[in-house]
């Protein structure tokens, strides 16, 4: 019985840290929201997209994307950390999936057009939802790098 009340008491502070941690996020970048276990992830993603890729961040509740070129382009971000696939919903001009590794560090994994990557996906009708395999966007990402009037910032 003590073995748990420990076990417990040890999540219990662990959770306590990444929630000040969180708090401590929404002070460095208070336009995300940095809620839930979840949504850390995906914040943490749309503000690495938007400060090195130069995009500004959508309006509240804009369907389908999460950013925008500077030519108004719709540009849905997702992040995956440890997942083999993504899902994604809605319509956008363009997409980027970046890969978080366990350090923080991130990459691109696909940055372009969003109509390939959708047809390419499949549906999934449980979830509601397109899902496609990472190595799949690895095979379709052009050369890598996306050319287009997004201007990456040098991370050097």
């Amino acid at each position: 019985m003590k073995e748990r009340a420990e076990r417990i008491q040890s999540i219990q502070h662990i959770l306590a840290s990444i929630f000040a941690l969180q708090r401590a996020l929404k002070t460095l970048a208070p336009e995300f929201k940095w809620v839930g276990l979840g949504n850390l992830l995906g914040d943490f993603g749309e503000l690495v997209a938007i400060d090195n890729y130069g995009l500004r961040k959508a309006p509240p509740g804009s369907d389908g994307y999460d950013a925008l070129t500077a030519d108004d382009k719709k540009v849905q971000i997702k992040t995956n950390y440890a997942a083999d696939q993504i899902g994604f919903r809605g319509i956008s001009d363009l997409i980027l999936v970046i890969g978080v590794r366990d350090d923080g560090s991130w990459e691109e994994i696909y940055f372009g057009p969003f109509e390939p990557i959708k047809q390419q996906a499949r549906f999934s009708a449980r979830d509601n939802k397109h899902m496609i395999a990472i190595s799949k966007l690895r095979q379709i990402a052009p050369d890598k790098k996306f050319k287009s009037d997004v201007q990456r910032i040098s991370t050097d």
